[in-house]
């Protein structure tokens, strides 16, 4: 849902993170319809390992919107207030509010959508300066999260290849021999991962292929070549910021979804190596032991 079109809350709204809240918004409060206002309890600040995330850019991102739409934010005390902040403060992390006080409340106001010109004799609008930005600064975002997505996907079918191989792999029968049982039951759990992992790789993959192939995309690469960066005036402007908008939300929910997953994916991996290393060091350490046990049993007698 567009932010313009959220209707005013009538209460605080609950933002999560691994199901628990973490902080509360307020969407046009007072009436005020490009803003809203954040509050984060004290205690998500004593949270391990929340206090690098709790960025404006990163409570934004839970709401869906990005930071470069942001005009000013200004928080109610004097450390926190400022107008126009540039998009490397939005991702610094924020400070807690004193002991005594039991929120850091802040409001931020968003830049207003530009208005296309009323059309000409000839039925195409006189787009103004600040529409034309408009559209470059969304389609230069949009390129960048796609190529951040392509890296993605690049990086994540080499570890799929990597997992695939490891959701085959079966012990050599030595090794099984000699293997602590503890050792196969942690192997096999990691394993199992892996099974449940995979289809999300492969899931993200696909997305990640075909994203740039739609017909809604190939559009829209079209208009600015030809309109957009040319600044050749063209109708329906409306319709193209939404079409921009919704394009970015996309990409900016895939590329979310990249991380998550490559993430998780190499995590996985690097627990099944691991489980691997432990037990072929314990059933080497077994196999020496039995190997001495026959050698001094065949000594005393």
């Amino acid at each position: 849902m567009n932010f313009s079109e959220r209707p005013p809350s009538q209460q605080w709204a609950a933002l999560t993170y691994k199901g628990a809240k973490f902080a509360e918004v307020w969407f046009k409060p007072e009436g005020e319809p490009l803003a809203l206002t954040f509050r984060i309890p004290q205690g998500s600040f004593q949270i391990p390992g929340m206090g690098q995330l709790l960025t404006i850019e990163n409570l934004l991102k839970a709401v869906g919107i990005a930071a470069d739409e942001v005009e000013s934010c200004r928080g109610e005390s004097a450390s926190q207030s400022g107008t126009n902040m540039p998009a490397p403060e939005l991702r610094h992390p924020l400070s807690p509010p004193p002991e005594d006080v039991s929120h850091l409340t802040f409001h931020v106001r968003l830049k207003p959508l530009p208005q296309p010109a009323a059309p000409t004799e000839g039925g195409v609008p006189e787009i103004p300066e600040a529409t034309w930005q408009f559209f470059e600064s969304r389609w230069k975002a949009i390129l960048g999260l796609e190529a951040n997505v392509d890296n993605l996907r690049m990086s994540m079918e080499g570890l799929r290849s990597e997992l695939d191989a490891s959701a085959r792999r079966a012990l050599p029968p030595e090794l099984k021999l000699n293997a602590v049982s503890a050792d196969v039951v942690q192997w096999n759990k990691a394993k199992s991962r892996i099974h449940y992992a995979l289809p999300k790789m492969r899931e993200f993959i696909h997305r990640a292929t075909w994203a740039t192939g739609t017909p809604e995309r190939k559009k829209l690469t079209e208009l600015f070549e030809t309109h957009i960066e040319p600044r050749i005036p063209f109708p329906q402007v409306e319709e193209v910021m939404v079409q921009l908008e919704s394009l970015l939300k996309d990409r900016q929910t895939l590329s979310a979804q990249g991380v998550t997953v490559y993430q998780e994916c190499k995590s996985i991996s690097a627990e099944f190596q691991s489980t691997m290393r432990t037990l072929q060091s314990n059933a080497a350490a077994n196999a020496a032991r039995k190997k001495s046990a026959r050698g001094s049993s065949g000594r005393s007698l």
